[in-house]
Order: structure tokens, then sequence, then C-alpha cells
């Protein structure tokens, strides 16, 4: 069995690495639809579509062409989807289209400004393993 470092992970928008990112989660969940019929004695269920959902945070570099590109969606309205790839490790990752739907900036007293977005994938995923 392979283990995988965190270290080793990053994310990239439009193929370049986003600087400073060091967190990423990708969230699958699969629908499902009651299929009972007349005359079951139990609930049936079949499964419908898939949904995914990420979230990726670091220290805020506005000097970052792949960070600034994801906080001007939501500074001058220019919406779209942005391609993005989470790297487990050096040649593995997921790919897919994501629609941004929210982002945090935080700044304390004696701690780096960290910035976090959130995301919902639009479309299939893709996996490429090394």
């Amino acid at each position: 069995m392979a283990a995988y470092l965190g270290k080793d992970g990053y994310l990239t928008v439009g193929g370049s690495t986003a600087a400073y990112i060091d967190s990423w989660s990708l969230n699958a969940t699969v629908g499902t639809a009651d299929v009972t019929g007349f005359g079951d004695s139990a609930h049936a269920y079949t499964h419908t579509l898939r949904d995914h959902t990420v979230n990726f945070s670091g220290t805020m570099d506005r000097s970052d062409a792949e960070q600034a590109t994801l906080m001007d969606q939501f500074e001058d309205a220019t919406l779209a989807d942005v391609a993005l790839r989470l790297y487990w490790a050096p040649a593995s990752f997921w790919s897919f289209n994501a629609r941004l739907n929210g982002m945090t900036v935080n700044s304390q007293v004696g701690d780096k400004v960290s910035i976090s977005w959130t995301a919902q994938v639009n479309g299939a995923i893709a996996a490429t393993s090394s």
C-alpha cells in the first residue's frame, strides 16, 4: 500500500501552481432516490447523481497570479469556471472545472493573513495517477 504525504500536495489554477496554498479537501457525495413500490416491505433506493465540492486555503499573496485570478472573481464580478487540479503526489491529481462560491480572508494579530475558497465542481472529475 502506498502512503501519500500531505507535503507533496498542491493545487493548480489553469495549469499553474497557486503559491502558498497549504491545505485542500475534495468532498464527494452521491444522491439517492426512493424507488419503493406499492407492496414493498422496506424502502428501496437507487443512486442518482454525483456531487463534488472543494475547499482550499493558505497564506494570502496578492502578487501570485493564480491567487489573484481567484480573488478577482469576488472583487470585480468576473465569475466563470476555473480549471483546478488537486495533487496528492507529484504526478497524481484530480482535475475538474469548478465555480467558486465562497472566499474568506482572515487576519489575526501575531499570525499570517490567511485566505480560503470554496467551490462547486461543475461536471465530472478525472483522476490521473502515476
